[in-house]
């Protein structure tokens, strides 16, 4: 069974404010595209700086907290506001291991965030270990519909005219089932940030992920996926974000997984007042 479910995306609260997203990741696709924004970034900087913000990251941070955050929506480290913003909160929300996953970018976005989106999608062969595969391609449709295992990106004047529920943008999810993501469709406004494609795109579009406390976490610029005052976040996928995502990629478990299964493969730690499973 498909079910339909709309997500505001990066944070986009009852009053249809956007809260703030964080972007960008390695280099992928083109280096055209990269040439063409005028990034002087080689494609290994980005994995350095990510190196450096998890040297900068409150020591404290421990990736069982990371991954319950990004992976489930729970634990010590979502934001304070409650605004989590996953596909579905206490379930891995994930392309299947293995898909092969497209990205088809509009042409009408603009050509330092399609760099931007390509560069981000250059991170995920390494950080899930080759589970999925991801690649990009820019289209000329102007409204892109996504296909099964499928992501699109597509730019809007008044995104509500385009379907969603405010003029701020949204994220859209089908599933294949309960945490089974089948395709991912993004709409921005125009004059959106470079890191708000990013944020979208691969954070919530192709990895399923949710917001983290930029304030847990000793920074915005600690996590792509950080919650807090605008330009405060990450310009890539950091070095906490890579351990969280390689640790549940390497593990047996599996998108639509709950938290208890997270917690038996000891991907996330007990919280105050739970049980311990009984063998």
């Amino acid at each position: 069974m498909i079910v339909a479910m709309w997500s505001t995306g990066r944070g986009i609260d009852a009053s249809g404010r956007r809260r703030p997203a964080r972007a960008l990741g390695t280099a992928v696709v083109a280096a055209l595209l990269l040439a063409a924004c005028g990034n002087n970034q080689s494609p290994t900087d980005p994995a350095r700086l990510g190196e450096t913000r998890r040297l900068d990251a409150d020591p404290a941070v421990k990736t069982p907290d990371v991954v319950d955050a990004l992976f489930l929506g729970t634990g010590p480290l979502i934001p304070r506001d409650g605004s989590v913003d996953c596909p579905l909160q206490g379930f891995w929300s994930g392309y299947p291991r293995g898909a092969s996953v497209r990205v088809r970018v509009s042409s009408r976005v603009p050509g330092a965030a399609q760099a931007g989106i390509a560069a981000g999608i250059g991170a995920l062969t390494g950080a899930t270990s080759s589970a999925i595969l991801v690649n990009m391609e820019v289209t000329p449709e102007t409204d892109p519909q996504p296909g099964v295992n499928e992501v699109t990106v597509a730019e809007a004047a008044l995104p509500r005219a385009a379907g969603c529920s405010s003029d701020a943008g949204c994220v859209q999810y089908r599933f294949a089932g309960r945490g089974l993501l089948m395709s991912t469709r993004i709409v921005e406004p125009r004059a959106q940030s470079v890191s708000a494609y990013v944020h979208d795109t691969v954070g919530h579009g192709i990895l399923g992920l949710c917001h983290i406390d930029a304030r847990m976490i000793g920074g915005g610029e600690n996590s792509l996926m950080s919650s807090g005052p605008p330009g405060s976040g990450a310009a890539n996928l950091t070095g906490i974000d890579v351990e969280a995502i390689r640790s549940v990629y390497a593990s047996g478990v599996n998108p639509g997984a709950t938290r208890s299964t997270f917690l038996a493969a000891r991907l996330v730690n007990l919280q105050a007042g739970q049980l311990p499973r009984v063998p």
